[in-house]
């Protein structure tokens, strides 16, 4: 237990600052680019499927995709490391350690503001016809937990409980 506590603070701490290391360049790239993605696509996603509008493109650019796909690459890096002199086993360690702790610090610094972001552009309220179908979801499941549980006094087992 105290070796789990002890990795975490370790893993915590680096992460911290490999992103204080980082965040002055990297991160802003990172927007940057997905605000030039979304933003020569917006008419594409604006026209087909529901119809992206300005306040999804911008909870997309905010929160997105935030990792999945660099920790696929830092993966990959790992399996090719040690097939050259350039890219040692312990080079591709690091690379997903490095990756590793800068995936979980968006995920912690954009997760947490994403609910902010969301009630500033007031897409936190459900319309009248979504709580509708929501408030139905739950009363039938309410429905099918109890009839459920009536069935319970029938098992052999369960029955005297």
């Amino acid at each position: 237990m105290v070796a789990y506590i002890a990795n975490t603070l370790i893993f915590i701490l680096s992460g911290v600052v490999i992103v204080e290391g980082v965040l002055g360049d990297d991160s802003v790239f990172h927007h940057v680019s997905k605000c030039i993605v979304v933003g020569a696509l917006f008419p594409l996603l604006r026209y087909f499927g529901y119809g992206l509008d300005w306040k999804e493109a911008s909870i997309l650019i905010w929160s997105g995709l935030r990792g999945a796909v660099a920790l696929s690459l830092s993966l990959s890096v790992k399996r090719s490391s040690g097939r050259s002199l350039e890219l040692t086993p312990e080079t591709g360690t690091l690379f997903i350690f490095f990756t590793g702790g800068i995936v979980f610090l968006t995920l912690i610094v954009n997760g947490s503001t994403t609910q902010f972001v969301l009630h500033y552009l007031d897409m936190d309220k459900l319309t009248a016809a979504k709580k509708r179908i929501l408030d139905f979801t739950k009363y039938e499941m309410l429905n099918k937990t109890l009839e459920d549980f009536g069935e319970l006094g029938d098992d052999e087992e369960l029955g005297e409980f």
